[in-house]
């Protein structure tokens, strides 16, 4: 059974503008800066967030960093291929060894390009390169700076693993004429990276929109399933993330497609969210026949927190601030942490499964 059909969308987005919904990143103020990525206290704040793309298909057993990412994306971006991981710090002083770093994809700077964030990767196809000359926007890329501030295993393979860390990247942040705080524009900070500005120069008290617009405490709509225990995405056939609910730590457990916990190299810890967000798309194939394109202009899904359930419908601001609305139209904010999000489009295929504790099925819906 499908979660929402494009009419009661159309009729959910309409009933919250028509209602004069205020944005949810004006309804989320508070006396103390709040970290964009979690909805909680800032600790690095006046800095940019580092997002990191990392390898993960079905051999990726060996992975660094997922345990302590604030954010998480997820999407597939060539059919053909596996998903990559999108890692997202809320500065470079917060990011640990992390890898295997994978190519970039310009859909997830498209979804975080609001929040000045700083690219790491390990070169990109055309279309990621358009999107970051369009912007001005300057990665650190494995395939520029080499060994300046990556690492791979000692034995060279055709797929070596390259990682980094913060300590690494701010050692070479300087000769690529990148500042790591933020800026005044809120796409770019590349005119002050250009002009040379030092971090002293930019005032600390700079802050940008949050992604996911949440909240520490509030009134939530009614959940749609109060026992919402196992979550799978299906991206492809060999392609899948799984999550199973873990009451003890109220966060839901990342897995593999094989159902083996997602384990971080660092500290072999297996990775948890507060909360879950599968949001279904309108994607197009690109004119290279090899890549998708996602509409973020608005659409439908679900979030699971706490081992409930809630449907919604989505849009997404010209800040990429995320707007999300009940059944009935009405706006709300996810409660405050660490979040994981994936993109899902009905042109592959791509399927989400929910169960409750009983192994009966909540929904099983192909992307619309």
């Amino acid at each position: 059974m499908k979660f929402w059909k494009r009419t009661a969308l159309c009729l959910a987005l309409c009933a919250a503008l028509l209602t004069g919904c205020v944005p949810a990143a004006d309804t989320a103020s508070s006396a103390a800066p709040t970290d964009p990525l979690t909805g909680q206290e800032a600790l690095w704040p006046g800095q940019r967030p580092v997002a990191v793309t990392i390898e993960n298909e079905t051999s990726s057993t060996t992975q660094w960093g997922l345990s302590s990412a604030s954010l998480v994306l997820e999407a597939l971006t060539e059919p053909q291929s596996a998903t990559s991981l999108c890692l997202v710090y809320p500065a470079v002083d917060a990011v640990p060894q992390v890898g295997p770093v994978a190519a970039g994809q310009d859909l997830y700077w498209r979804l975080l390009v609001g929040q000045q964030v700083l690219p790491v990767q390990r070169g990109g196809g055309a279309f990621d390169q358009n999107y970051l000359d369009y912007y001005s926007l300057r990665a650190v890329d494995a395939l520029e700076v080499g060994t300046n501030a990556f690492t791979c295993d000692t034995t060279w393979t055709s797929r070596p693993l390259w990682r980094t860390s913060g300590n690494a990247l701010a050692g070479v942040l300087r000769s690529l004429n990148i500042s790591s705080a933020l800026s005044e524009s809120r796409l770019t900070d590349a005119a002050s990276s250009a002009a040379g500005e030092s971090e002293s120069e930019t005032s600390p008290t700079l802050s940008v929109p949050p992604l996911l617009p949440q909240q520490t405490e509030g009134k939530l709509p009614d959940a749609s399933a109060a026992d919402a225990v196992r979550v799978q995405v299906q991206f492809g056939a060999d392609n899948a993330t799984g999550f199973v609910y873990d009451a003890d730590s109220g966060t839901y457990k990342m897995l593999h497609a094989d159902g083996t916990p997602q384990l971080d190299a660092n500290n072999s810890q297996q990775t948890g969210f507060d909360n879950l967000l599968i949001l279904f798309s309108a994607s197009s194939l690109r004119d290279d026949g090899l890549t998708l394109d996602y509409d973020l202009s608005m659409g439908g899904g679900v979030w699971l927190n706490g081992g409930h359930l809630w449907t919604l419908t989505w849009t997404q601001g010209s800040d990429s601030t995320f707007a999300f609305y009940d059944a009935d139209g009405r706006p709300f904010n996810l409660l405050a942490g660490r979040s994981y999000l994936a993109l899902v489009s009905s042109l592959t295929g791509q399927e989400l499964t929910v169960t409750n504790s009983a192994g009966e099925a909540l929904t099983s819906a192909s992307a619309p």
